[in-house]
């Protein structure tokens, strides 16, 4: 195991770091669960933004462990994503943010992004949730990997419902959306699921 096993991705906006409470919950629930032990960090006060960093959307990344972290900061530049294709990993388990993603390194797609799908099931992409709109509402695959924080926080506004769905479902839906810590909610990102390959 390495130094810094797990890592949280925060966004930066204007100098203000985002979703720090779901953040910090997550991150508390992983020292827990996987070292046995009480966290001893408290975001608010371990990020310092630096002066360079004041301004735009900047990434924060904080690898750590369970009496010790690491914090680096950057630009962050977006990522359109104008298709998917379907990737079928019974075996795939990522229940922490574990800053080993080796198996995620293992998807090779021909599209800008992957739906993983375990046994039948909609999961994750490589990099994010996945939302999908039918009727007027957005919904979650409640099979997901691993949690996000953006996913927490849209829960807990009652924007999104999580439901099981099923490879064989995904034609039922209307648009598909990619949401992680960088990139928010926002409609004007969604594009149509005929842009997925099965």
């Amino acid at each position: 195991m390495s130094q810094f096993p797990v890592f949280e991705t925060i966004a930066i906006l204007n100098g203000i770091p985002q979703n720090l409470a779901f953040h910090q919950a997550r991150m508390e629930n992983t020292i827990k669960k996987l070292f046995q032990e009480t966290s001893v960090f408290n975001l608010e006060e371990i990020i310092q933004v630096p002066e360079r960093y004041q301004n735009g959307l900047v990434r924060c990344r904080i690898d750590y462990n369970q009496q010790d972290y690491h914090i680096i900061f950057s630009v962050y530049q977006k990522r359109e994503i104008k298709s998917y294709q379907a990737v079928y990993f019974d075996t795939l388990e990522y229940i922490f943010k574990y800053s080993n993603r080796k198996n995620f390194d293992l998807i090779k797609i021909e599209k800008d992004e992957a739906i993983i799908i375990r046994n039948g099931k909609v999961t994750d992409c490589r990099v994010g949730n996945l939302l999908f709109l039918k009727n007027n509402i957005w919904y979650s695959p409640k099979d997901y990997l691993l949690k996000g924080t953006q996913l927490s926080y849209l829960l807990s506004q009652n924007k999104i419902k999580l439901v099981e769905i099923k490879v064989k479902d995904l034609h039922q839906y209307e648009k598909i959306m990619m949401i992680n810590a960088m990139n928010l909610f926002d409609e004007s990102r969604a594009i149509s699921t005929q842009h997925i390959t099965l």
